[in-house]
């Protein structure tokens, strides 16, 4: 039997807020290598929004290196919600699903605005984990998934 195939979607804002919350730093292939376990992955994506600062165009060149797949929406505006970057994610594993892409998509996210799309992917006969800090999961996620994965409590296996 072959394993199964992977497909991991990271809201980046979503992670990295959480992270900075708690005053850690994730090592994001440790991450990846802790999400995947024993299974082959087949896409890992990183969102979030383009930046001109030095810091985030060296953090996500570090990504892409790690062998991430950078996708990014429109500069981030101050107090203003990144919806865009929400629906890509939602989008790209919606149609991931469609073209039998993986078997199981990992969202790196405790985002409730997720929760339709995860949805879909289970009426699609797809697995569907959520990875997520404890304090960023949302009760509809927990309830639409069919693994979630609490990064609080495996947080030495992946942080820097």
């Amino acid at each position: 039997m072959t394993a199964p195939r992977l497909a991991i979607f990271v809201d980046g804002a979503n992670i990295d807020r959480a992270s900075k919350d708690m005053g850690i730093r994730i090592n994001y292939r440790r991450l990846k290598a802790f999400l995947a376990g024993n299974r082959v992955v087949v896409l890992a994506n990183y969102y979030n929004s383009k930046s001109s600062e030095l810091g985030e165009l060296a953090f996500y060149s570090r990504l892409q290196i790690l062998g991430y797949k950078l996708v990014l929406g429109p500069k981030k505006v101050q107090d203003h919600p990144q919806r865009e970057v929400d629906v890509q994610i939602a989008v790209d594993m919606v149609s991931g699903a469609y073209t039998d892409l993986f078997d199981i998509a990992l969202l790196a996210s405790g985002d409730g605005d997720f929760a339709p799309a995860v949805r879909k992917l289970r009426s699609l006969n797809k697995s569907v984990e959520v990875a997520s800090f404890r304090k960023q999961l949302s009760m509809s996620l927990t309830t639409t998934a069919s693994r979630v994965i609490d990064l609080t409590s495996s947080i030495r296996q992946f942080k820097n």
